[in-house]
């Protein structure tokens, strides 16, 4: 169980603590949290008495001690009073009031204090929440990953997609965690949970189209088949809203990186692992290594940043996705 389920199984299962501290990138795992907190100790008959959530600002020097001041004192209807500090970085350089608290906290009080960013572990308030209440690191997820957190959030909701499916959400979100979650949220409100759910399901369900996305696109281009990957490109560009040019970009990018991890893998067993996806998939890249040669890709590496920087309109017009894309499909197939 991760570290991040081990603590919301905690929180629901009433093991609170009085001091949390989330500091991190990634903004899916702090929201999660901060929602099971409050769930867990604020009814709705109490949300307008014992809770008060603030967005901290540099420019209000009395928000702390409007902190402290409802920390200590007693719940009007709940058990617990409870405060949530978003931007937790713009209350004081020093946190000098809330160090005072955090020291002797109230157990009728729960603290939790958001921060952008990742926090300096030397610095005083990261150290006194440690010491008296919990901390959690949320962590942006690597690309890599992504496979990964989606198979293993699916079966924490009773999920039980084809590898494939899983795939194609991957290709398609990319990993932006909340945006995945709601997706799945979506399959298991509208599908049969006992039966796997097949792309066409997704397709169906999400919207996501079976035969023009992501994970077809590196499919063809590792089949080495030009035909079909000019017509993905084609039907992409026209739609930039569903097909975003940086993001197919990056996904090119992804799978190039992974091919040329895979030749660097003397084990091919360990292949799965190290690449950080399905068994399932491995014989795609065994194929797409014997047409593409490390020397090959590292050239390919060069044509994706040609095509990064013109999407960002260097030395070209950025709105002409097709032209982009279609350039450097060009490349990537003739010039070898």
């Amino acid at each position: 169980m991760s570290e991040f389920h081990k603590l919301i199984n905690e929180i629901n299962n009433g093991k609170l603590s009085p001091i949390y501290l989330i500091h991190g990138d990634e903004s899916y795992y702090s929201d999660k949290i901060i929602q099971s907190i409050t769930n867990k100790t604020i009814g709705e008959d109490a949300i307008d008495f014992d809770f008060k959530k603030i967005y901290a600002k540099k420019s209000n020097e009395n928000q702390e001690n409007e902190i402290v001041d409802f920390l200590k004192r007693y719940p009007l209807v709940g058990e617990f009073n409870l405060v949530v500090v978003k931007n937790s970085n713009n209350l004081s350089n020093d946190h000098s009031l809330l160090l005072s608290y955090i020291e002797n906290y109230d157990a009728k009080s729960i603290l939790v204090l958001s921060f952008n960013g990742t926090l300096d572990k030397r610095k005083k308030i990261y150290k006194t929440c440690l010491k008296n209440g919990i901390v959690f690191e949320s962590k942006k997820l690597y690309d890599s990953k992504v496979y990964q957190w989606i198979e293993k959030e699916s079966k924490e909701k009773s999920l039980n997609l084809h590898p494939s499916s899983i795939k194609i959400i991957s290709d398609f979100v990319g990993n932006d965690l909340s945006q995945i979650d709601n997706e799945l949220e979506k399959l298991k409100l509208n599908s049969n949970n006992e039966e796997i759910i097949m792309p066409e399901e997704v397709q169906k369900i999400i919207g996501f189209s079976k035969d023009y996305n992501f994970f077809e696109l590196t499919k063809e281009i590792g089949k080495n088949n030009f035909k079909k990957s000019q017509e993905l490109i084609s039907y992409m560009s026209k739609n930039t809203k569903k097909y975003p040019l940086p993001v197919i970009i990056g996904t090119v990018y992804s799978f190039f990186n992974k091919l040329f991890t895979y030749h660097s893998i003397e084990n091919k067993k360990d292949a799965p692992k190290v690449l950080g996806i399905n068994p399932y998939f491995i014989e795609e890249y065994r194929i797409a290594s014997s047409i593409y040669p490390m020397k090959r890709i590292s050239k390919i590496f060069g044509y994706l940043l040609e095509a990064d920087k013109r999407s960002k309109g260097i030395d070209f017009d950025a709105t002409n996705t097709e032209g982009i894309l279609n350039d450097l499909i060009y490349k990537i197939f003739k010039n070898q």
